[in-house]
């Protein structure tokens, strides 16, 4: 995942207070009436989220605008339709659908198992191409010189970020990791088919015929994998295969004589229409809290945001207005899996779209904060050597961890400080609090241009955020179902976020913003946002 990849040398902390902030309110009649902290005997139970997670994953893989996806969008609106008070409305988008209609591949005339067509790569039609193969190593460019007429054969990277970056001074503002588990010389890592985009589109550049892709992970862990993501066509045929298959390939090529190949990738593209789906709670005043996900996915942790902000709203909707000082929109958003929603020229998604919608009315008094959930639970695969002297690696779910839950939270320390509190009061372990996840350019506001995730638009359009998000090693394929996610976790961190959602209501927006609204006055006067 390329999101998480960017991450430099960094600046210093800012100072941390002793004691969380705590919420402020005028009326100390409403304060007393209206819960502290959410009931969890009156939030869903893990029981209710698994059946949600369940329902989730009967719709199968929801590429952006598919059959599939437009169901759960049409199921998640039923759910909010059903809340008391929630106000419904859509932001609707034309797109091209990208439908894979078959993929298949033949070296020197076997047939070799394809798991997964690259999404958006050109179409073959139902009889392929042929060319020989040719083996391009990591860090060799794909040119015209090597590659103009040929199949190139690539290997998969695997990202490693350290975990000190999680930590003051780097990235980090808190860890919340109490029983030591995250060990600070070890890294974060996992497989990057977003390298998959480069490798295309220089391969369409140099005249090469196909792209296959090679995995370090065994086909039935990889298949229907769906990774990059732009929504713009290619002008190469790309498929992924796994490690078997992978060194069945090279052990074709290792005789050193020319290897035919044949590559299907039969696709289609279809005029279709996507929506982002806003759920409203009215609350004492108009001034609105955005909640954020998106419905666009491969499988249930992919993302399980939406199933949080039921119930989330569920509960909110039960109190009385009075302990809603302010709105809460909860925004299901599409585009995700469909970067340039819009065009080739903005690489936004629906998250961008919105962002931009926000922003534009932050300074009118309408909008308070956006929240974004994202991969909550998800449980923490281990990449281990596969027996019997086979290929590449296997992930393991972990029998005890869930995946570092990184959250970037906007220039603001009573905001970092509300959000700490409530991940120590519900112990949603493994959770790091973030200035960002990309090195600081004092030059640029935000001074962090990445969140990480669906975050990041909202960030880069000075709006204050708070975005959790996990980097599981199981994200990009649909092979890994509810049981990737840790619903007891999934739950605390749910519970943790309401509380958050719940204290922001009250908060003075001058504490919410922080240093945004200084951010957002020197943009006026010209300071540079980011690229």
């Amino acid at each position: 995942m390329r999101r998480l990849v960017a991450l430099l040398l960094l600046t210093t902390p800012l100072v941390v207070p002793a004691q969380p902030a705590l919420a402020q309110t005028t009326d100390q009649t409403t304060a007393h009436a209206c819960p502290v902290r959410v009931d969890s005997a009156a939030f869903a139970s893990e029981a209710r989220l698994r059946t949600l997670a369940e329902q989730q994953e009967a719709f199968g893989p929801r590429p952006t605008g598919s059959a599939a996806h437009a169901d759960y969008v049409d199921w998640l609106e039923d759910e909010m339709a059903a809340i008391p008070g929630i106000q419904l409305s859509s932001l609707p988008y034309d797109i091209d659908r990208w439908d894979n209609l078959g993929t298949g591949l033949t070296v020197g005339g076997t047939a070799v198992q394809v798991a997964a067509p690259v999404p958006f790569s050109s179409s073959t039609g139902a009889g392929g191409v042929s060319a020989p193969l040719v083996h391009l190593a990591a860090g060799t460019n794909i040119t015209a010189a090597n590659a103009a007429g040929k199949i190139v054969v690539r290997d998969l990277p695997w990202t490693n970020v350290p975990n000190l970056l999680f930590y003051p001074p780097t990235l980090g503002y808190s860890m919340y990791d109490p029983g030591l588990t995250i060990n600070l010389l070890g890294s974060e890592s996992m497989e990057a088919p977003a390298a998959a985009d480069a490798d295309l589109r220089a391969a369409a550049a140099a005249g090469a015929v196909g792209v296959i892709e090679v995995s370090q992970l065994p086909h039935n862990q990889i298949q229907g994998m769906y990774a990059p993501y732009e929504g713009l066509p290619y002008g190469v045929p790309g498929a992924y295969v796994g490690a078997d298959q992978g060194k069945q390939i090279k052990d074709a090529l290792a005789a050193g004589q020319p290897v035919q190949a044949s590559l299907t990738v039969n696709a289609a593209w279809t005029p279709t229409t996507t929506r982002t789906l806003l759920a409203t709670l009215p609350g004492g005043n108009a001034q609105k809290i955005v909640v954020e996900s998106h419905t666009d996915g491969m499988s249930p942790v992919w993302d399980n945001g939406p199933l949080t902000m039921i119930e989330m709203a569920r509960y909110l909707s039960s109190l009385p207005v009075e302990c809603r000082p302010r709105t809460v929109q909860f925004a299901f958003v599409t585009g995700h899996l469909y970067q340039h929603l819009t065009g080739p020229n903005v690489r936004e998604g629906g998250a961008g779209q919105l962002a931009a919608l926000l922003d534009a009315e932050y300074d009118q008094g309408k909008v308070s904060s956006v929240v974004v959930l994202e991969h909550l639970g998800a449980k923490r695969y281990d990449a281990v050597a596969r027996p019997n002297g086979l290929p590449g690696k296997q992930l393991v779910a972990n029998p005890t961890l869930t995946e570092l839950l990184l959250t970037p939270v906007s220039e603001s320390t009573p905001l970092r400080e509300l959000v700490k509190g409530h991940i120590q009061h519900w112990d949603v372990r493994r959770t790091a609090i973030l200035k960002g996840l990309s090195a600081a350019d004092l030059g640029t506001v935000p001074h962090h241009c990445s969140f990480g995730g669906e975050g990041t638009p909202y960030n880069q359009h000075l709006l204050p955020v708070i975005s959790p998000i996990a980097a599981p090693k199981t994200l990009f394929s649909p092979q890994f179902g509810v049981k990737a996610i840790d619903l007891q976790v999934m739950r605390k961190a749910s519970l943790a976020f309401t509380d958050v959602v719940l204290d922001l209501g009250p908060m003075a927006q001058s504490a919410v913003a922080g240093d945004v609204t200084a951010m957002r006055q020197q943009r006026a006067s010209g300071t540079p946002g980011c690229a």
